[in-house]
């Protein structure tokens, strides 16, 4: 048999989805804070609400003293955060030892007027494990938690304001229908106040990875009326959830209530993006930026896509501008080198992913990709020990088992690739690309059956999945089923039109069929695209000796030799 084994591509993707690592260190501290806070009720207010309302500050008093102590913590571990990050743990963190403790006092505020002033008392856990935990998340996952935290607080803060605008205008009231309107605007302002708490309770449950917890408390929230920030706020649960199609809905819903809601359009782009809708992941990305031009996270969302269009160097000017703008962020420099893979610039890649992971050591995904820039130069122990890395810093993340399979099966150690690709499969049972790469590992085995029905798999779940089709045409050739090849290696070249072996692949097919002249019509199709495909100058050679044409076949065989082809 003529044939002999060419190409196995075996395509590694950067994975852009969000993980949250939430793991205890051993040895950690629980701290207690206790802090009272203060409110009050007139005639227009509810007492209960008061006293909700003197709990709420207490507790954000008592979360303020835990963030001194974690920022003051967090330098002897060497990794002092910002504020910002350190109140986004703090917000997101505490736990209630018990119940509040209330007090209360009459205080006349004039002959006719007296209120009831709440003290609330609260003791409050946070454990310092939480800083750790924060650490492993990658930045995507602070930056959302950060913004949630920041607009939370937005929140609440514009509500005091109302309220003690309220209470103002109360007290200067003449009229009884005035003071009607503003007992109603009250009454508003009390239920916006229950809305937020909800709220708030919703991302401690997203936080700590309770999605379906969150989603409970944020329809709840929404019984109260349309908040856009819980539109946001549970399209991002849903998009954690992989529900990508239910949190577009959430999205649309916050900007159609807030058009100018710059973060919902980034995530928008965000879901988008694990869609395959590139196009509209950039329009969003385009309105974000028009609407905060320093908003490094949507450049980086915008490389994404232009990453996945293959436009790399569009992608790689964006990783920059992010870059530039955040050079504390771990991810552009990790997309960058993901890009650099694309481009065959490993050496670059390796710098980039190296610099991820000396900003973020935890960076599983860093891991991942700098050991496919490993594998592209060769270096297959190297690039295991990348992958163990990240399987060890995420035992969930399938496409590290798939690509270690990919390296052992370079190696040449099927079977330890196959149990990789077995275990990529049991995380994932919808990805493509580990039942194709398990194919080609049976195939290299000689089990070309068995290749067959992984190839035929990874087609059921990705119809445009070119290589699979390319893989299986492979296959039948080895059976020798040969009419069966050719449809597989015409849709291949449906999908993708510049795929060289495809063509010298049917060429073979046509060979063995004795159809010279389409067969070489494809070999020579195949020498057009790639000048250095050794294999097709060997097979024309074959073509030509027998179609007689001896100095042809000669010249074909002396250029395949030249090239490295073994006959």
């Amino acid at each position: 048999m003529i044939w002999r084994k060419i190409f196995r591509r075996a395509a590694i993707i950067l994975f852009a989805g969000i993980f949250l690592a939430t793991a205890a260190v051993v040895g950690a501290k629980i701290q207690m804070y206790t802090a009272t806070g203060e409110d009050y009720a007139n005639e227009i207010e509810s007492q209960d609400i008061a006293k909700l309302r003197a709990r709420d500050k207490a507790i954000k008093k008592a979360t303020k003293q835990a963030g001194v102590y974690l920022k003051t913590y967090s330098r002897t571990v060497n990794s002092e955060l910002t504020d910002d990050e350190i109140t986004a743990i703090t917000s997101n963190s505490w736990q209630l030892v018990s119940e509040p403790k209330y007090s209360r006092t009459v205080k006349q505020i004039s002959d006719e007027t007296s209120i009831i002033v709440w003290t609330a008392t609260v003791e409050v856990n946070v454990d310092d494990s939480e800083l750790q935990s924060w650490i492993k998340r990658d930045d995507k996952d602070k930056s959302t938690i950060i913004n949630q935290t920041r607009e939370a607080q937005r929140l609440s803060d514009e509500n005091d304001r109302k309220v003690e605008d309220l209470r103002e205008k109360y007290n200067r009231a003449t009229s009884q229908a005035e003071k009607d309107n503003l007992r109603k605007q009250m009454s508003d302002a009390d239920r916006d106040f229950l809305a937020n708490q909800k709220l708030e309770e919703g991302n401690k449950l997203a936080y700590a990875n309770d999605y379906h917890g969150a989603i409970k408390l944020y329809n709840e929230v929404l019984v109260f009326g349309n908040y856009p920030m819980v539109y946001y706020n549970r399209g991002i649960v849903y998009y954690y959830l992989g529900q990508y199609e239910q949190s577009i809905k959430d999205y649309d819903k916050a900007i159609e209530l807030n058009p100018n809601f710059t973060m919902a359009y980034n995530n928008r782009a965000v879901t988008y993006n694990e869609l395959g809708k590139y196009q509209q992941a950039i329009q969003d990305t385009n309105k974000a930026l028009q609407l905060n031009p320093n908003l490094d996270l949507a450049y980086n969302n915008r490389g994404n896509a232009y990453q996945k269009l293959q436009q790399y160097e569009r992608a790689i000017q964006d990783y920059n501008k992010a870059i530039e703008l955040n050079p504390n962020s771990a991810m552009p420099y990790n997309n960058r080198g993901a890009t650099y893979n694309e481009l065959g610039k490993y050496q670059q890649a390796i710098q980039d992913t190296n610099k991820a992971l000396q900003l973020n050591p935890n960076y599983f995904e860093a891991y991942n990709n700098r050991g496919n820039a490993y594998q592209k130069l060769q270096q297959y122990e190297r690039a295991i020990q990348d992958y163990n890395k990240a399987i060890e810093l995420n035992p969930n993340f399938a496409m590290a088992y798939n690509n270690r399979g990919e390296t052992y099966r370079l190696m040449q150690q099927y079977e330890r690739a196959i149990q990789d690709y077995n275990k990529a499969i049991e995380l994932n049972p919808n990805f493509a690309m580990a039942y194709n790469n398990r194919g080609n590992a049976y195939s290299d085995l000689g089990q070309n059956e068995r290749a067959i029905q992984d190839y035929d798999k990874a087609i059921q779940l990705n119809p445009n999945y070119f290589e699979a089709y390319y893989n299986r045409g492979t296959a039948y050739i080895k059976l020798q089923q040969y009419e069966r090849a050719i449809p597989d290696f015409n849709k291949t070249l449906q999908l993708n039109p510049n795929l060289a072996l495809a063509y010298n692949n049917r060429g073979v097919a046509h060979v063995l069929l004795g159809n010279f002249n389409q067969a070489m019509s494809d070999i020579t199709k195949a020498i057009e695209l790639n000048p250095n495909l050794a294999s097709a100058y060997y097979v024309r050679g074959l073509i030509y000796q027998q179609l007689g044409e001896t100095a042809k076949a000669q010249a074909d065989f002396a250029r395949a030799k030249q090239l490295g082809h073994n006959s």
